[in-house]
């Protein structure tokens, strides 16, 4: 379940992480009385569940009520990247002497949560990481250890932190680790983390993500429940097609699996032999041709997708079926990416024949490793 920042925020107060004074309010009206509480000058940011909300405008300063007035009408009338602006985060301004990085996700490789962080704040990290590799830190973080101050003293002072601020900056990670715990988080991340010119500390941005499995545990996401929750399109239409489906950032392969395990075999052979899985799909069990329809659909419509691996077994579903799925989409939409096939097992002669016909590689006794090769070899 994704977090509005807001929400984010309200679980970094209940773990003692300091943040800007603020509140959430749903109209011009509303964002005045908050800033005749907190004081001017503020900042107003629009809540939403996409990223590159400050790219898109979302994020505003105000120095008086007037100026907060027209800010708030304008943003309150705006969508970001499809989404409609609902609500506004309006918080202190503060001056920063120092900005810093530091986030919580899971290690592709170790499967085990990792703590990142870096001196250079207000960046994508993965922007940081590609300009400027020597500033990103990592440390696995091992989930039934119990941390405490000092064992994050080492890492803030590879970030050249000065001594004054160290301890204070410490204090913030370890808040930051407990938090994403003691909430199930799958990300958990502040960026910017800012030192004020008065030598205070705040989480001035939140990005936070609980597992959706663990949602029943997490009695505070409760609150959180909201009867509109936007939804990326292409995550919404494979919900009413009943597909798993999950988009990566930047990629190039879509990948359409018959179960998870083997999605995430292809996405690893993908990665390995040197293309990069735009997104992650499960078929499921029962597959109709429409439904194997659908899902070539939308991985075809996910953003960057130069060639798909469709690789599954005929077992609990039905090469034949799930051929007469690809071979409705080639038909209708005759897509310019490459597009492999493995597939065998129950009807693949059948199967084979249906896409045979239309021309679409098939790697009928291969591995997947021989199949993402030949993709790749296609899409040159």
């Amino acid at each position: 379940m994704k977090l509005y920042e807001f929400e984010g925020k309200s679980l970094f107060r209940k773990m003692g992480i300091p943040i800007p004074d603020g509140d959430v309010a749903a109209s011009a009206p509303e964002a005045r009385t908050v800033a005749d509480r907190i004081g001017y000058p503020v900042v107003v940011k629009s809540q939403v569940l996409r990223g590159g909300r400050g790219k898109a405008g979302g994020i505003q300063f105000a120095d008086s009520e007037s100026e907060l007035l027209d800010v708030a009408d304008r943003l309150l009338q705006t969508q970001i990247v499809d989404e409609k602006v609902e609500k506004l985060l309006i918080e202190q301004k503060i001056k920063s002497s120092k900005e810093f990085y530091a986030g919580i996700t899971q290690d592709p490789e170790t499967l085990m949560p990792m703590l990142i962080t870096s001196p250079k704040g207000g960046m994508d990290i993965e922007t940081i990481a590609k300009t400027a590799p020597e500033h990103v830190f990592k440390q696995i973080l091992d989930p039934i250890k119990t941390y405490r101050l000092y064992h994050m003293m080492d890492l803030v002072s590879q970030m050249g932190s000065g001594s004054e601020e160290s301890v204070k900056i410490a204090s913030m990670l370890l808040g930051l680790i407990n938090c994403f715990f003691r909430f199930e988080a799958t990300t958990a991340e502040i960026n910017p983390l800012i030192l004020s010119e008065h030598g205070e500390i705040y989480a001035a941005d939140s990005k936070f993500e609980i597992d959706d499995s663990a949602l029943y545990r997490v009695k505070e996401s409760l609150s959180f429940q909201r009867t509109e929750t936007f939804q990326d399109p292409l995550e919404a239409e494979a919900k009413d097609a009943g597909v798993a489906y999950v988009p990566m950032k930047d990629g190039n392969i879509g990948i359409v699996s018959g179960g998870a395990g083997l999605a995430m075999a292809s996405m690893d052979l993908v990665s390995v032999l040197g293309g990069k899985p735009a997104n992650f799909l499960d078929l499921g069990g029962g597959t109709t041709p429409e439904r194997a329809a659908a899902a070539l659909n939308i991985v075809l419509k996910t953003p960057g997708v130069e060639g798909v691996l469709f690789n599954v077994f005929g077992g609990i579903n039905n090469c034949e079926e799930m051929a007469k799925g690809i071979a409705q989409v080639i038909d209708e939409k005759k897509p310019s990416q490459a597009i492999v096939v493995k597939m065998r097992g129950y009807s693949q002669e059948a199967g084979w024949e249906i896409l045979e016909s239309r021309n679409i590689s098939i790697v009928k006794h291969g591995t997947t490793e021989d199949a993402v090769r030949q993709l790749l070899e296609e899409m040159k």
